[in-house]
């Protein structure tokens, strides 16, 4: 039986362990960028690599895409000219690989060429979300296409890299080839199995002939598109079995999901742990090369039970080496206790592709900030923070480990304010593991944790502290409808703290963040007949199209009823008066039991607006600042213990 920790050799590297970061989009700098935006690429690597990790992917490589003049491809993922022919992209890989090599690590370019943006085998959709009807590659832009993969592959490797990796999934022109979905060609990349594996197949074949050295080739693929019409086990299988009897490739990387649907490339929380390793070991019966599984693996333990199971011979984990870049360090020192834990917020993504904000984690805050350090003080200070949840348990953690001696006082008998609410809704357990994670941190650092503590005005300026950080939170918004008082009127942290709720029950949401799905979800889950109203268009628009697909499936799976575009009117009695966001129309909604309102939030300031002009140094942040999410909250704290000196 194989263990995580053993050597394995894939191609042309030698693996100490099986445990490898795959290729995304991580950190805040940029291959090709300014030479400051180089460093951050390099170190947000180099970090992962120091940590233990010796297989790392870098980031995505786009191939140049045989566009007419004057097309501009868009969407996520969409690139023109590509990566590989712009100005010095051979020397700054060169320097990322040196890098890379010298703490230890092997670096991999994997080559993307996102498919329908515009270039496809045929003028289809691959998803229900997306509509843009793409252009279907000729038989000339083919041939094009399948040279520039292998001149392509020909800077990498002058760039040294140690690996490429054909990015075959993900919605990838690859896999659109690949796939019955989406490729309805009638000439010889089309048609048969065999015919649309055709183009894969060219491309493999124009790496190796123009590469001149040995370097380890690798198939990111796709084990089942989970989507009408789309390709299943049996044809990745087939796929697997083709390419292992070519003798032309070294390994494969497999995961599910289809086109930000259910599930998608980067599923979120409603799914369990390593889901899909099951249907990974099945695939791998095809071949005997190794055989990568990805897919919500968040911490080693799984890890370690899916090369265990024999479902892989290696493990891609991203977003748990985003949290905690130390993880297997951690580990081989006994002490993975002392790992940040990944809870899942898929902040990660959604920032950077709903809000269009730098990278960020939510639960580490030095993410994207590799160049960065908080050093030590030389100057400590007592520093007192009021308030317990992710600001003020992150500004005190950062304090203390920056040097300063600080307390922290919550009202509560529990550490995590609203997100410990939050993590009582079945989509949201990992939430506590960081709570508790934080509070065994707090407790390594020695600072003072005081619960049950209702801070006053008198009694903090009586602590003398040297700095106050009020980190207060925010209490549940009420929105502008009548009615509200009645005793089956509750709100989601009523609903979450375990308030009784009836039979029907109306969520009322108006918010942009995850909390109205997450309420709506965990009724669903426990039997209640749940109805949804949004005001917005798309129900918590801040939740991102990679997450968004699998909580909309569970609740549909789970009778839920959601209705666009809805703001609550009145409340009377089991009738729920609404009107149309847009045009006003008003109907109502009857046999309600309970109004569920999911409504947002507003600061809880109070205590801050009585100390101004009392003490030296005060400071306002998180909830009580401006109700946002963790992210938010965790970064302002970096932010303020960064200026404290």
């Amino acid at each position: 039986m194989a263990d995580l920790f053993d050597p394995i050799t894939v191609g042309t590297i030698r693996l100490d362990h099986r445990l490898v970061m795959p290729p995304h989009s991580g950190g805040r700098g940029a291959l090709l960028g300014r030479p400051d935006q180089f460093e951050r690429f390099c170190a947000y690597w180099v970090e992962r690599v120091r940590g233990g990790v010796q297989w790392v992917g870098g980031t995505p490589t786009f191939v140049r895409n045989p566009l007419i003049p004057g097309f501009e491809p868009t969407g996520v993922g969409a690139s023109g000219p590509g990566t590989f022919r712009q100005p010095g992209f051979v020397e700054r890989l060169a320097e990322f690989t040196a890098r890379l090599h010298a703490a230890g690590g092997w670096s991999t370019v994997q080559m993307v060429m996102q498919g329908g943006k515009p270039s496809a085998p045929s003028p289809r959709l691959s998803g229900y979300r997306d509509h843009a009807i793409p252009h279907a590659l000729d038989a000339d832009e083919v041939a094009w296409l399948v040279r520039e993969y292998g001149e392509s592959a020909a800077l990498a490797a002058e760039g040294g890299a140690d690996v490429i990796e054909l990015h075959a999934n993900h919605d990838d022109v690859l896999q659109w080839f690949l796939s019955p979905l989406t490729n309805h060609r009638d000439d010889g990349y089309g048609g048969s199995a065999e015919g649309r594996r055709r183009l894969l197949r060219e491309v493999v074949e124009s790496i190796r002939s123009h590469v001149d050295r040995p370097l380890t080739l690798g198939l990111r693929l796709c084990i089942d598109e989970m989507i009408d019409g789309g390709y299943g086990l049996e044809d990745c299988q087939a796929l697997l079995a083709a390419f292992t009897a070519d003798g032309t490739v070294d390994y494969f990387s497999l995961d599910v999901g289809n086109n930000w649907g259910a599930p998608s490339y980067v599923p979120p929380n409603t799914y369990g742990a390593a889901p899909w390793a099951e249907l990974c070991g099945e695939a791998r019966t095809a071949t005997d090369l190794p055989v990568l599984y990805a897919g919500r693996v968040t911490d080693v333990a799984t890890a370690r039970r899916v090369v265990a199971d024999g479902h892989a011979d290696l493990v891609g984990m991203v977003r748990a080496l985003i949290a905690e870049p130390q993880l297997l360090e951690h580990v081989r020192d006994g002490a993975e206790e002392e790992s940040r834990p990944c809870i899942g917020v898929q902040d990660c993504l959604n920032r950077r592709v709903v809000e269009h904000l730098p990278f960020a984690c939510a639960v580490n805050p030095h993410v994207g900030r590799e160049t960065e350090r908080l050093v030590p003080t030389s100057a400590p200070r007592h520093i007192l923070v009021v308030g317990g949840g992710p600001a003020g348990t992150e500004t005190a953690a950062l304090a203390a480990e920056r040097g300063h001696r600080v307390t922290v006082w919550e009202r509560e008998d529990h550490l995590g304010g609203q997100l410990a609410v939050a993590a009582r809704a079945r989509m949201n357990r990992p939430y506590a593991d960081w709570i508790d994670w934080q509070a065994r941190r707090l407790d390594r650092l020695g600072v003072t944790v005081a619960l049950g503590v209702e801070a006053t005005a008198d009694a903090v300026v009586a602590e003398a502290a040297d700095v106050v950080v009020v980190a207060t939170g925010a209490r549940a918004r009420r929105p502008d409808a009548e009615g509200l008082a009645q005793p089956h009127v509750r709100t989601a942290v009523d609903v979450l703290s375990g308030a009784e709720v009836g039979r029907r029950v109306l969520v009322v949401s108006e918010d942009d963040r995850p909390g109205p799905l997450a309420v709506a979800d965990h009724l669903a889950g426990l039997g209640h007949e749940v109805v949804l109203t949004h005001r917005s268009p798309a129900p918590s628009p801040l939740v991102g199209a990679y997450a968004l697909g699998a909580v909309l499936a569970r609740l549909d799976r789970d009778g839920a009823q959601l209705i666009a575009s809805t703001r609550l009117v009145a409340v009377d009695g089991s009738t729920a008066h609404v009107a149309n966001t847009f045009s006003g129309r008003r109907w109502t909604i009857e046999g309600v039991d309970t109004v569920v309102l999911a409504t947002g939030s507003v600061p809880e300031s109070t205590l801050h607006d009585a100390l101004r002009g009392s003490l030296q140094e005060l400071h306002l942040l998180g909830d009580a600042y401006a109700p946002r999410r963790v992210v938010f909250a965790t970064r302002q704290a970096y932010a303020l213990v960064a200026d404290l000196g």
